[in-house]
């Protein structure tokens, strides 16, 4: 056997092992892309979750506060505070861009408020994934700091 006999064995080969590492590459690409465009989506819902916290827990109990003034008794409206984070997540700009968006809960202690929310997440090449909720859970919460 001579040299050009053993080096003519291997032909293709290296083609194989391209065509096989092209598919790793693009296999991991595919998995970067859809867990980062699902990663993206649930901040961007917890954004909203905060917002909406954040809107709710301004709203205090004024008649106390005017007749107290702000002390560490001042607290939530409850009721005010949860139909102003609701009415803060029935805005119609923000349903438009977040089809799918569910309010799960709005609720408060009277100090904090908490908004859970969930939406289905769309990746754009793993199609299972799709659908999937992605939840989240912000909480406010009414804090008063004497000064000092």
């Amino acid at each position: 056997m001579n040299i050009k006999q053993i080096a003519g064995s291997d032909q293709g080969s290296v083609l194989i092992l391209g065509i096989g590492l092209l598919g790793v590459c693009l296999l991991a690409l595919v998995v970067i892309v859809d867990s980062g465009s699902a990663f993206l989506q649930r901040k961007n819902l917890y954004s909203i979750a905060d917002a909406a916290a954040l809107a709710g827990a301004q709203v205090i109990d004024l008649p106390s506060y005017y007749r107290q003034g702000a002390t560490l008794a001042t607290h939530l409206d409850g009721q005010a505070a949860v139909v102003k984070a609701r009415s803060y997540l029935k805005q119609p700009e923000l349903l438009a861009e977040h089809p799918g968006l569910v309010v799960d809960s709005v609720s408060t202690d009277g100090v904090n408020l908490r908004v859970d929310l969930s939406i289905p997440v769309q990746v754009p090449f793993f199609q299972p994934l799709s659908g999937s909720m992605a939840r989240v859970r912000a909480t406010a919460r009414l804090d008063y700091r004497p000064g000092g």
